[in-house]
């Protein structure tokens, strides 16, 4: 049960983005094999932002929002305050960006792995968790 970040959701969502076939082949594969996936619930605003404000659709990222809130493939876990001093402090010591530093914070939190398309998030948070894509 891994952690997974926004930006494989967004390239599921959007069919030109460079991962978009990993991420289709990846989430069916995991949905296939009744792999419940992990998210904080920040990935609610990350992928509406991501596609209202890329693809200039606000029905697409409403609809996409909607699909992961209530799909039950993911799980969404609320951002507590120990969890954003968790992830301020990885965030500072491993020179992680803010939103990214929360989703390297929950799989450590949880000792999951942390798949994402992001290759800064890859690279940095491999110093926390272990780290892969899809």
């Amino acid at each position: 049960m891994p952690v997974v970040d926004a930006s494989v959701w967004v390239a599921l969502f959007k069919s030109d983005e460079a991962g978009h076939e990993a991420s289709r082949a990846w989430l069916e594969d995991a949905r296939r094999r009744g792999e419940s996936l992990v998210a904080p619930v920040i990935v609610l605003a990350e992928v509406a932002a991501a596609l209202g404000r890329g693809l200039g659709d606000p029905a697409l990222a409403r609809r996409s929002m909607d699909l992961l809130r209530t799909e039950h493939f993911v799980k969404p876990f609320p951002v507590t305050e120990a969890m954003a001093q968790r992830a301020g402090s990885l965030a500072a010591e491993h020179r992680i960006r803010g939103c990214d530093a929360i989703y390297v914070a929950l799989a450590r939190q949880l000792g999951m792995p942390l798949v994402t398309l992001d290759r800064q998030q890859l690279e940095r948070g491999a110093a926390v968790v272990a780290t892969r894509v899809p």
